[in-house]
């Protein structure tokens, strides 16, 4: 395996690595949000808008938790399934 084969930039997207690192890459961009401290803006899911960019900030928080929690793991598994599969049955990408 190359090091330009490493690139998840680069990854096909229908293959593990570009499961994995698309998953990885969704994490970390919650993460990076929630240590921000975006979550306190997410007021407008009870109907509490402040009004302003503060919504908006809100609304990024909210679909990166979205992402983080619904769409991350899912790539994971897939991307851990396709390895088991190419290793072990000789399904390849």
């Amino acid at each position: 395996m190359s090091i330009n084969s490493l690139n998840p930039l680069k990854a096909r997207f229908f293959s593990a690595w570009g499961f994995f690192s698309r998953g990885i890459l969704i994490i970390a961009i919650y993460v990076i949000l929630h240590l921000i401290g975006l979550r306190e803006y997410t007021s407008f899911i009870s109907g509490t808008t402040s009004g302003g960019a503060g919504d908006l900030l809100g609304i990024t928080y909210f679909i990166a938790y979205s992402l983080a929690v619904f769409v991350a793991p899912v790539a994971i598994i897939a991307a851990v399934f396709m390895t088991v599969l190419a290793r072990f049955a000789g399904v390849e990408d």
